[in-house]
């Protein structure tokens, strides 16, 4: 009988490490956020996320305050949205002598980096007088300009 309970222990101390092998592997396959993906969420909504979750006791309430979390959240994420939708209600093509940053960025092709370069020429020039001379912006080369030029006017 002896022999046979020394068995069993060794199965089951096997069994414990294969276990535990298991649950290291997966933990490592978990996704790890960073954060450009925390970047989407306001302080407060995280902070106030972590204290609800962790100042209550009841699991249902943990549930329901962690939804209206996520209800503020998707509030959030919809204003922002609907300021994106309200920018681009833009006429084409755009003139460069009077658009703005926003203007610009309503183009495809063109990010707020891309518009600011074109708004900054515009000044050093004192205004364009040819759509070509978008051109002469680093970053804008041949295919770019091909892209945007439909878009925009002087």
């Amino acid at each position: 009988m002896n022999s046979s309970h020394r068995q069993a222990s060794i199965i089951i101390g096997i069994g414990l490490i294969v276990v535990s092998i298991v649950l290291v592997i997966y933990a490592f396959k978990l996704p790890k956020v960073n954060n450009l993906e925390l970047e989407d969420y306001s302080s407060s909504t995280v902070t106030s996320a972590a204290s609800s979750i962790s100042s209550t006791d009841d699991n249902s309430t943990a549930f329901q305050k962690q939804n209206s979390v996520v209800d503020k959240t998707t509030v959030i994420n919809e204003t922002q949205s609907q300021q994106n939708v309200l920018t681009t209600n833009v006429e084409y093509p755009i003139n460069l002598n009077s658009c703005s940053l926003e203007e610009l960025t309503t183009i495809d092709g063109i990010g707020e980096t891309r518009a600011q370069a074109i708004l900054d020429y515009r000044d050093y020039l004192g205004g364009y007088t040819s759509v070509s001379q978008l051109k002469d912006i680093k970053g804008i080369g041949d295919a770019t300009f091909a892209k945007i030029e439909p878009y925009v006017t002087v």
